[in-house]
């Protein structure tokens, strides 16, 4: 295992990723979290709970 892959990944870059998911519509928010996930296995489901939670985006208004 790489360095990269052992560290815990930053909120941003949580954030980021599940922005880039949303907006190109391959992902739909019910399945975010979990993919989200799969990506960051290191960052824990609080973590990324929380970032999911702090999202503000129209493509996951309604």
């Amino acid at each position: 295992m790489s360095d990269e892959e052992k560290r815990a990944p930053s909120d941003e870059e949580i954030s980021a990723y599940m922005m880039r998911l949303v907006r190109s519509g391959r992902v739909k928010a019910t399945v975010l979290v979990v993919q989200t996930e799969k990506e960051f296995p290191t960052a824990g489901r609080d973590r990324i709970i929380r970032c999911f939670n702090a999202l503000d985006s129209k493509y996951l208004k309604g």
